[in-house]
C-alpha cells in the first residue's frame, strides 16, 4: 500500500516557502504603506542618492516578486534561491554597518525591525538567511537534487 503522506523535507520546503513569502510580502507592503518613512529611511542610508532612488522603487517590487515565486510550486526553487541571495545582500549590508565600515551609522529603520539595533537586526537576518538555506536544501532534496 502506497503512502500519500508528504516526506518531511517536502513539508519543510513548503513551510519555509510560505514563511519567507509572508516575510517578503510584509516588508514590501510596509515599505509602500509608509512610503514617506521608507523614503526618508532610504535617503538616510550610506549609499548614494541615485542608488537610494532606485532601491526605493525596485526593492518592494522584487520582494513581492520573490513572494509570488515562493508560492507557485514551479517557481519555488527560483524563489528560494532569490530569497537566499536577497537575504545574503541584506545581511552583508547590515554586517558592514554593524562592524563600523561606514562613515556613519544610519538608522536601522523598517517595519518590525525599527526598534532593533544593528546587532539585533543582524541576528534576525542571519536567522532568516539560515531558514532560506534550509528551505533551498530541503526543496532540492524533494525534487531529487541530492
Amino acid at each position: 500500500m502506497e503512502s500519500s503522506r508528504k516526506p518531511l523535507t517536502a513539508i519543510l520546503a513548503e513551510a519555509v516557502a510560505w514563511l519567507l513569502a509572508a516575510l517578503f510580502t510584509y516588508t514590501a507592503v510596509s515599505k509602500v504603506y509608509d512610503w514617506q518613512g521608507t523614503r526618508m529611511a532610504m535617503y538616510n542610508q550610506v549609499f548614494p542618492v541615485w542608488m537610494a532612488d532606485a532601491i526605493l522603487y525596485i526593492l518592494p517590487l522584487v520582494e513581492l516578486g520573490v513572494a509570488v515565486m515562493l508560492l507557485v510550486s514551479v517557481w519555488r526553487k527560483a524563489g528560494l534561491l532569490m530569497s537566499v541571495i536577497l537575504l545574503s545582500l541584506f545581511t552583508g549590508y547590515v554586517t558592514i554597518v554593524w562592524l563600523g565600515f561606514t562613515d556613519r551609522v544610519p538608522c536601522s529603520c523598517g517595519g518590525i525591525l525599527s526598534s532593533l539595533g544593528w546587532g539585533e537586526h543582524l541576528v534576525v537576518n542571519l536567522v532568516f538567511l539560515g531558514i532560506a538555506i534550509i528551505g533551498l536544501w530541503s526543496h532540492r532534496k524533494v525534487i531529487g537534487f541530492d
